[in-house]
């Protein structure tokens, strides 16, 4: 029997689908308060369905509905980086060993627990459906408005299109330069959004591009066009390389 000897020959791999373009939407702050619309929700399902029939207005679900309110507005207000987050964790942790110190002189806390006990906030069953109503009417506003303002990549330009009527601006994307900025460490965790900054070669100005959602992936994706688009480049000139040395050669032996 005669061995077919496979030494040599090329190894098949599984072809992997290159990246043609890469979709970019820069979204307003206006959907980090989704989380708010989701507890106006359920606090309105929970004052419907759970609250005692003598209690309508559950002071429970007000003070959750609150305080979620509160920490997203905080959220959309500032950029917290992770040196300010470090900056207000010791912050707060010295506030409390402070009261603690305090305590033990006079009754803070006491005092300070009687005047939250005073606090009785509560709402209708309508004010939470209505407040989550009215934020998925904006939410949609803002998901139809994105499909008309958004950016393309490509291998060889960039495409901003934008407009009901699809009016494109186009820039070259050939040595593009591209960072990735998590300005916002709260905005990165609820969304996964970020900044992206692209840098054409023939534009003087930057395009800025913020609350890119799923950051991490939209850059991934990117990096794989422009590395796709530089192995070409590169296997296109050395292709030029050699059939210039073949034509020399030829010449020199005629």
């Amino acid at each position: 029997m005669t061995n077919k000897s496979t030494e040599g020959a090329p190894a098949k791999a599984a072809a992997k689908p290159a990246v043609h373009s890469v979709v970019i939407r820069s979204w307003p702050k206006i959907i980090f308060l989704y989380p708010v619309m989701m507890t106006a929700f359920l606090c309105g399902l929970y004052q419907s369905w759970v609250a005692l029939p003598n209690a309508p207005m559950s002071e429970t679900a007000g003070m959750v509905f609150f305080v979620v309110l509160c920490l997203d507005l905080l959220v959309i207000s500032f950029e917290f980086s992770r040196f300010k987050i470090l900056s207000i964790f010791f912050f707060c942790l010295s506030i409390v060993f402070l009261l603690l110190y305090l305590s033990t002189r006079w009754e803070v806390l006491t005092f300070l627990k009687d005047l939250f006990e005073g606090f009785h906030i509560s709402a209708s069953t309508s004010f939470y459906y209505a407040i989550a109503a009215y934020l998925f009417v904006i939410m949609i506003a803002v998901y139809i408005s994105t499909r008309f303002d958004y950016w393309e990549i490509r291998s060889n330009e960039i495409l901003h299109r934008e407009g009901f009527l699809g009016d494109v601006k186009r820039f070259p994307s050939p040595n593009l330069k591209m960072t990735k900025e998590i300005s916002d460490v709260f905005e990165f965790l609820l969304l996964g959004s970020g900044r992206i900054v692209l840098f054409p070669a023939s534009e003087k100005q930057a395009i800025v591009l913020d609350h890119v959602l799923a950051v991490n992936s939209k850059e991934r994706a990117i990096q794989e066009l422009l590395s796709t688009l530089s192995v070409e480049i590169d296997r296109h000139d050395h292709q030029a390389g050699e059939t210039h040395e073949e034509e020399e050669g030829i010449g020199t032996g005629a």
